[in-house]
């Protein structure tokens, strides 16, 4: 009886050290997804950064304001205004539309 009750003490201990690497495993990868969100970012802004440049005349002459501006008054236009709301609306309806595999 005590051979069987060492064996289940000594799988509980097993289990119990499974628990706790696993449970730090978790940690650990929660720890990573503001980094990993972090990088997404800085990435999708040096590339729409880059994007935007490469439309402009002189960039580097401008400053920050004078660029603000200009997107302000770019994104005033009718016709940005509603490509960009039709860009949204197809996105948003493609995520509604279930696959059929």
């Amino acid at each position: 009886m005590s051979e069987k009750l060492n064996r289940m003490k000594a799988q509980k201990e097993k289990a119990e050290q499974k628990l706790r690497y696993y449970q730090h495993q978790e940690k650990m990868l929660e720890h990573r997804i503001p980094e990993l969100t972090r990088k997404a970012r800085t990435h999708r802004l040096c590339t729409r950064g880059g994007m935007l440049e490469s439309f402009l005349i002189c960039p580097e002459e401008l400053t920050d304001d004078q660029v603000m501006e200009l997107l302000k008054l770019s994104f005033r236009q009718q016709e940005v205004v509603l490509a960009l709301a039709k860009m949204i609306h197809d996105l948003q309806e493609a995520r509604d539309i279930p696959t059929l595999l």
